[in-house]
Formats: C-alpha cells, structure tokens, sequence
C-alpha cells in the first residue's frame, strides 16, 4: 500500500501554496469551515451573527488573499490558531462597518464589542480543537479505508476498527478478522500506521489506540 501520509498536513499544505494554491486555498476552505463555525456558536460570536455566515464572510475576504496563507505559513502558528485570531479580527471589523452604515446586528455597544473579540474564549477554543480532531481523524480513517478496499485488504481496515476504533483486544479481532497474529508486523504498512501519521497532532482516543495494534497490545 503507497504510503498515504508521507508528510504533515502542514508540510503539504505549504507545498501547495508554492504550487497549488487554488487547492490549498479550497483545502482549507473545506476543512476549517466546520471547526470554526464550532468555534463561533461556542463564543460570544454568536451574538453578532450567524455562525456559518460570519465564518462564510470571513473565509471568502481572507482566503481570497493569496499571502493571508503565505504569512500563515511563516507565523510558526497551527492553522486552525491563525484561523480563530483571524475570525475574531473580522467579526470585529464586520460589526464596526455595519455599525457605521446602521444596519442591524452593528449596534452592539463598543465596549461590549471589544470585549467579544479582544480575546479568545476558553469554551470556543475546546470547541475548535474538538472539531478539528474529529475531521482530522475522520478524514485520515476515510482514506486509509478507500485504500485498503482498493487492494482487497478490507480485513485489515476490519481488524483496525475493531480493535483501534472499537477497542475489542487484539486477539478477539484477529479470530474475528482470520488474520493471524503473527502478520501483525505487516500492520505498519497498513491502516494503523497511515492513519496515526494523518493524525497525530490530535492524539485521540482512536488513533492512540491504532499504534497499538503493531504490537499486539
């Protein structure tokens, strides 16, 4: 199986910016949308609108600039950071400029305004790194899963989501699965392995799980 993860989604994503930026630009646009708008509705975000459509406006105004991503690139920050201080800089720069056309949703009083944005919120934070985790992982789990059925190892996908996902002991999967214990060392070109890679930085429960299965534990 081609290894599905040679690099680290920040590594790729850099790489395409230099020579895809379009799919870096649609990438992003993809997978932050969801975590961001979780961290909208779990902050006082929420007040100044709707969640999908104040993170919609700003991925639109951002995105749009090809060097937001390329500072993004040389910040040393975690994306989805450089996203929620973007998010908040925008909300409070939409509800400024509504405020001065006196439309409404911009009559938030200034001080209450500078208090929603001047800081991230302890509660929205969880919510994004919640999120991200759960694509994260989801979309590593999906790949691998296409993978694996493409070659006709779907018992090796079978043998991960019992015993990573699920948590049933090795032993129980591999009867289960009829793949002999002693082929586990082959699981590190397989399904535990590549998806681990795809999602170390959130460590779940999962995925921790899933670099387990090389050993038998």
């Amino acid at each position: 199986m081609p290894d599905l993860f040679p690099t680290t989604h920040s590594t790729w994503l850099v790489d395409r910016l230099s020579h895809a930026p379009d799919e870096a630009r649609a990438h992003v646009m993809a997978s932050y949308f969801e975590p961001l708008c979780a961290y909208a509705r779990a902050s006082s975000l929420r007040a100044l609108g709707e969640p999908a459509e104040l993170v919609n406006s700003f991925l639109a105004a951002r995105l749009d600039d090809h060097a937001y991503l390329v500072r993004w690139s040389q910040s040393g920050m975690p994306l989805r950071r450089w996203l929620a201080n973007g998010l908040l800089t925008h909300a409070r720069n939409d509800a400024l400029a509504r405020a001065r056309r006196g439309r409404v949703g911009g009559t938030v009083p200034p001080a209450e305004l500078e208090r929603m944005t001047n800081a991230h919120e302890t509660d929205a934070l969880l919510a994004l790194e919640r999120a991200w985790a759960v694509r994260t992982v989801t979309e590593a789990h999906e790949r691998v899963h296409t993978e694996l059925v493409a070659e006709g190892r779907a018992d090796w996908w079978e043998l991960f989501r019992l015993h990573g996902v699920q948590g049933m002991a090795y032993e129980q999967a591999c009867s289960i699965t009829g793949i002999a214990r002693w082929s586990r060392a082959s699981a590190t070109r397989c399904a535990p392995s590549s998806s681990a890679r795809a999602s170390a930085p959130t460590r779940s429960t999962a995925s921790s799980r899933s670099c387990r299965i090389c050993s038998g534990s």
